[in-house]
């Protein structure tokens, strides 16, 4: 079983519908991908389901975490839809298997911040560490993946740029200008462009993840 988590069910709609034989339990979807059994958990922003969690996570007893979703560049060269492996926040192990391989655009530091953040604080946190870019979970779905011995990866995928804001309307901030519209529809065009190309890595990422679980089991039986 392999569990993956996004903060939000709009960011992991397409991966979702890929599923076959779907079943709901306790509020975690599980269903198979190419014959491999997998599970999603979504953590809400800031995971704001830590406690439901960590009894889904004792409950499944996956044999990989993918800890998925989308990120905020803070890397002035990362683009909109490039596919990251946080260095910081995935098994020691893990890291090593995947760090060589195609699937990923970048490799390197992911900082979970608790607020989503403008291009001006972004810039703030690149002067003080070589960041790739923010999100607002991963740290602590590590601790809890550390906590319970579970291998884990983080893999983001780039939802805006450095030097980009996420539009306001998307935040809860509403219209102030004409402008925030357009920027607004903009935005929800390109999110539904890389929901696909998110769930295209993912299944990939499963495919190899679900290759390195099963061969870590056989070396662990023997």
């Amino acid at each position: 079983m392999i569990l993956v988590t996004f903060a939000l069910r709009q960011e992991g709609v397409v991966f979702e519908r890929r599923l076959k034989g779907t079943r709901v339990k306790n509020g975690v979807t599980i269903g198979l991908i190419n014959e491999q059994p997998v599970a999603i958990f979504w953590l809400g922003i800031g995971f704001i389901n830590s406690s439901r969690f960590q009894v889904a996570v004792n409950e499944l007893q996956p044999d990989l975490i993918i800890n998925s979703g989308f990120a905020g560049a803070v890397c002035p060269e990362l683009q909109p839809g490039d596919f990251l492996l946080a260095e910081n926040v995935s098994s020691p192990a893990l890291l090593q298997r995947l760090r060589g391989t195609s699937l990923f655009d970048a490799v390197g530091i992911v900082r979970e911040v608790d607020k989503i953040i403008d291009p001006a604080e972004k810039g703030q946190l690149l002067e003080q560490e070589n960041l790739l870019a923010v999100d607002m979970e991963s740290d602590r779905v590590a601790t809890v993946c550390q906590t319970f011995s579970f291998p884990f990866v983080t893999a983001r995928m780039v939802s805006d740029r450095s030097d980009e804001a996420i539009p306001g309307l998307f935040i809860g901030k509403g219209i102030c200008q004409v402008r925030d519209i357009f920027d607004a529809a903009q935005f929800a065009v390109r999110m539904l462009r890389l929901r696909k190309k998110f769930a295209d890595r993912l299944e990939t990422l499963i495919e190899k993840g679900g290759r390195i679980a099963e061969e870590s089991r056989s070396q662990n039986s023997k």
